[in-house]
């Protein structure tokens, strides 16, 4: 039986837990190498894994500048490890300096060495050998589809997949989301229906509940008032699941879940996932703390798409408040390999909302990228070339 040796990371723990699922057969050992600050990743992973922890072996170095000797790294490795085994090494991850002495030290072993490149979802099979001309390098696709879960779990992050997020469209026979994108890209609201839905969305969206007759005639100081609420809702083809009642997931779609249904079902049928869900909570260790919550997320052959969908954006600073939410979320807790998207019916005429988010390595389709038909194909083609290189 062979080893699989992967350098971990914090950044990027996707290129060992994608190596060891292609190439792992039961009996194999697992050897980590990591430096101390990366050391409490490979609990997550080996969880992931579900790999006995009998069969893992950690190599760890203990002082910040050890990952940058070359020498140290070698005989660190050199004195943990078994020279009489079968190795399969892969040198992604890490520093280049412990890149290159994990490739030097299993260069004396029995080794086979790999380098897996995950934004384009393959594996390199190299020999290193004195030739260079003998185009010995073997170029093979990953295999192995993860799911969404898998992807959070890889990073330490918790998630409420195990409850997904229903769908109100599912119940709604003309208020469909839809419908709704049509009213609200054609301007066919008024002021007036806007301002119920600024309302609801301001002072009621939180609710368990709330009562449409006694909203519209209130005139207490803890409700406030909407006249015209039954005429909005007959207006836009919405029915309550209980008649003259909003429940807290009916405010939630009228206030722009609608919106997120939109995307969900525009991405799931012109790009097909291989996983996706709505309304994700995710958690993770860190001192940052912001609204963890994934509008529409999904992932197709390991690479991980996040868009978050806003129908309304009333002013700058709170586009750059949610462009720090989305680059945030990225950087700390999702990894590099994470594709992020802001959708939102806010139109961008000058390009300087796009500049902005691109700055931050966020792609913006604005109002009017979702409102043609050929902008909108080329933002779902690239989407769908990167998940397929």
């Amino acid at each position: 039986m062979k080893t699989l040796v992967n350098i971990i990371s914090r950044e990027h723990p996707l290129a060992a837990y994608l190596f060891i699922k292609e190439y792992y057969e039961a009996g194999d050992k697992l050897l980590f190498v990591a430096a101390n600050e990366d050391f409490d990743c490979i609990t997550p992973l080996v969880k992931t894994l579900k790999i006995d922890k009998e069969l893992v072996q950690r190599v760890v170095l203990r002082r910040d500048s050890d990952k940058y000797t070359y020498e140290r790294i070698c005989r660190i490795i050199h004195s943990a490890v078994d020279k009489h085994g079968e190795y399969y090494v892969n040198l992604a991850g890490g520093t280049r300096y412990m890149a290159l002495s994990v490739q030097h030290v299993f260069s004396t072993f029995n080794s086979t060495f790999f380098y897996v490149q995950t934004h384009e979802n393959l594996i390199v099979k190299t020999i290193f050998d004195n030739s260079i001309y003998d185009d010995d390098d073997e170029i093979l696709p990953i295999k192995y589809k993860m799911k969404l879960g898998e992807y959070f779990e890889v990073y330490g992050l918790t998630h409420d997949l195990d409850t997904p997020k229903p769908l109100v469209s599912e119940h709604l026979t003309a208020c469909t989301p839809e419908h709704l994108f049509e009213l609200f890209s054609q301007r066919k609201l008024s002021s007036s229906d806007y301002k119920v839905l600024d309302v609801l969305r301001e002072k009621y969206r939180n609710w368990k509940y709330i009562d449409i007759n006694e909203v519209e005639t209130t005139i207490n100081d803890t409700m406030v008032p909407i006249p015209n609420l039954s005429r909005f809702l007959k207006y836009i083809k919405f029915e309550p699941a209980e008649k003259g009642i909003l429940q807290h997931d009916e405010l939630d779609y009228l206030t722009g879940g609608w919106f997120e249904e939109y995307v969900y079902r525009l991405i799931q049928q012109n790009v097909q996932p291989d996983d996706m869900a709505m309304g994700v909570r995710i958690d993770g260790c860190t001192e940052i703390r912001h609204n963890n919550e994934l509008d529409v997320s999904f992932i197709k052959n390991n690479q991980l798409y996040v868009i978050e969908c806003k129908s309304g954006i009333n002013s700058e600073s709170m586009f750059n408040e949610i462009v720090y939410k989305v680059s945030s979320l990225k950087e700390v807790l999702l990894g590099l390999d994470c594709n992020s998207y802001i959708f939102s019916l806010k139109k961008d005429p000058t390009g300087d909302l796009k500049k902005i988010a691109r700055y931050m390595g966020i792609t913006f389709c604005d109002f009017d990228t979702l409102t043609r038909e050929d902008k909108l194909n080329k933002v779902l083609k690239r989407m769908r070339s990167i998940s397929n290189p």
